[in-house]
């Protein structure tokens, strides 16, 4: 019925993670406070770099997959 593959897993994680990491940014935004300058260097930042992690394993991963690279 459906001849599409599906989305992988780590591009799902990847989304996750840099759906998180821009939510964490928002207080940030709104309101300037010691608390959310912590949350977003200690928290937001490492689950941006998180997602851009995962999606170029992802991309690495369907590139040997294809022996393109």
């Amino acid at each position: 019925m459906n001849d599409r593959p599906g989305v992988p897993t780590l591009v799902r994680l990847s989304l996750g993670a840099a759906a998180l990491g821009v939510l964490l940014c928002l207080p940030l935004v709104i309101k300037e406070t010691p608390y959310t300058f912590v949350i977003f260097m200690f928290l937001s930042q490492p689950m941006l770099a998180l997602a851009f992690l995962l999606f170029a394993w992802q991309v690495f991963r369907d590139l040997r997959t294809k022996e393109l690279l």
